[in-house]
C-alpha cells in the first residue's frame, strides 16, 4: 500500500520516509555537536570556562596575578554598547573589547551608569595604561597610550586593588 509521504507496511505503520524528517533533524544536531565549543576555549581565554564554576557567556581571564570574568564584545554593534544602560556589574566581571588591528582606541561613558576603570591592552597582552571613567560622562574621551588591540572595563577599583598596573600582563 503506498502513501504519498512514503510506504506503510502491512500492519499499516509508517514507514522509513515517514521517519525522514525526524532522522534528518537527528542527524544534524549530533554532526554540529563537535563543533560546539565552551567560551573559554572559543574566544582564546585561560580555558577556565571548561571548569567547575563556568559563567554562561563569559570567559575567565588571567590579568597579572588575579582572574577576571568577562563578557567578550568583538563586534561593532557591542563594541559600542558596552556596558551601557546597565546598573550594577558584580565585582569579579567586565568587559573585554576585542579590536581586528591594534589602534589608539578611546571610550566614553554615554549612557553608563557604573564606576569603571579601563585597561588599554596591546597586541602582546601587556597593559598600556588604566584609566578612571566617570558615569555618564559624555565629554571626556579615555584613550589608550599607543596602539592597543584589547580594552578591558571593570569595576572602578578593581585593578588597583589587586596591584595591576601599566606594564602587567593578560593571557588570553
Amino acid at each position: 500500500m503506498l502513501r504519498k509521504r512514503g510506504w506503510t507496511s502491512p500492519a499499516g505503520k509508517p514507514g522509513p520516509a515517514a521517519a525522514a524528517p525526524a532522522l534528518f533533524l537527528l542527524l544534524a544536531a549530533v554532526t554540529a555537536l563537535p563543533s560546539c565549543r565552551l567560551p573559554g576555549k572559543a574566544a582564546g581565554g585561560t580555558g577556565a570556562a571548561d571548569s567547575a564554576g563556568a559563567r554562561p557567556g563569559r570567559i575567565r581571564l588571567a590579568v597579572d596575578t588575579a582572574s577576571l570574568w568577562v563578557e567578550v564584545s568583538d563586534r561593532p554593534e557591542t563594541r559600542q554598547a558596552g556596558l551601557m544602560f546597565r546598573r550594577s556589574l558584580p565585582e569579579d566581571e567586565g568587559m573585554l573589547f576585542v579590536f581586528e588591528e591594534p589602534r589608539e582606541l578611546d571610550f566614553w561613558m554615554r549612557n553608563t551608569h557604573l564606576h569603571l576603570d579601563i585597561a588599554f591592552i596591546a597586541t602582546n597582552g601587556v597593559i598600556l595604561n588604566i584609566e578612571a571613567m566617570k558615569p555618564l560622562d559624555e565629554g571626556p574621551r579615555y584613550r589608550s597610550k599607543g596602539p592597543a588591540r584589547y580594552a578591558i572595563e571593570a569595576n572602578q577599583g578593581w585593578f588597583a586593588k589587586r596591584g595591576i598596573k601599566p606594564g602587567h600582563r593578560v593571557k588570553f
